[in-house]
């Protein structure tokens, strides 16, 4: 019986565990196994990624069906505590793949309607409000999820995605959650080193796919690009929402008009 959903997991150490317990077949450690096997491939585009996986640093979550929401929000809230003191050019190698118990028979686009209803619901159990320097409204090119505190980029990952091939990993919803600060140091559109390093994952990207391009792909803070639709990736089936799904509740201030006396 796995007893381990909602726990944020060093994949190094989740494996020792599994070498020496006795644990029956379960859909978490046949994701993990699907999940390492597809990054191991050498053509699999995220640079960054490859290197965590292979060197176990990065960290892992699984989510349970029946509370998926919950879970992540456990796991996540562990994760961002770990990640804060760590200066962001050091974070790169440590990303939180979180797995999500969903069966595979859905359409990409009801897939991805959950994907977006299971972040609205981890939101929901942040204890942080959102932070003031991060704008709350994902039409905003400064937006950014946000948890703990902390802005996120969350690449969604769905079983159903064919042509964006990039975005399977394997047969169960699959979140990989960096914190948003760690692509100034590594990626930063301002810098050539950053662009370079862009412009070669994009190659890689579009090698992966046959030739298919993600046309969403942009650079954070410019005028024109929208974090948000690049969590979720378009394809023939996608779901396709005119604006964003996910809405951040804000603090509402104390007035005379919605004050309640005890």
């Amino acid at each position: 019986m796995f007893t381990g959903y909602g726990q944020c997991y060093r994949l190094d150490a989740f494996e020792q565990t599994l070498e020496h317990a006795c644990i029956e077949p379960h859909w978490t450690t046949a994701a993990l196994q699907h999940f390492r096997h597809t990054v191991a491939n050498p053509d699999f585009p995220c640079l960054f990624g490859r290197k965590a996986v292979n060197a176990q640093t990065c960290y892992v979550l699984f989510a349970s069906a029946e509370q998926l929401a919950d879970d992540i929000a456990q796991g996540l809230a562990s994760y961002v505590g770990l990640m804060d003191p760590i200066a962001p050019k050091l974070r790169i190698g440590h990303p939180l793949v979180a797995f999500l118990e969903t069966v595979t028979d859905m359409p990409l686009a009801h897939q991805q309607a959950l994907a977006w209803k299971v972040l609205q619901g981890v939101h929901a159990r942040d204890p942080n409000p959102w932070p003031q320097t991060v704008p709350a409204d994902p039409a905003h090119s400064g937006w950014s999820f946000c948890f703990a505190g902390m802005p996120l980029f969350i690449n969604m990952n769905f079983p159903g995605h064919q042509q964006m091939k990039s975005r399977n990993l394997g047969k169960h919803i699959t979140f990989v959650i960096n914190p948003r600060e760690n692509f100034d140091e590594v990626a930063n559109v301002a810098t050539t080193s950053g662009q370079r390093i862009r412009e070669r994952i994009r190659q890689r990207v579009g090698h992966y796919n046959d030739g298919v391009m993600p046309d969403s792909l942009g650079f954070f803070g410019e005028a024109d690009n929208f974090e948000w639709t690049q969590y979720q990736l378009q394809e023939t089936g996608s779901l396709n929402p005119a604006r964003c799904p996910f809405h951040a509740r804000t603090a509402v201030p104390a007035t005379p008009d919605n004050m309640i006396e005890n």
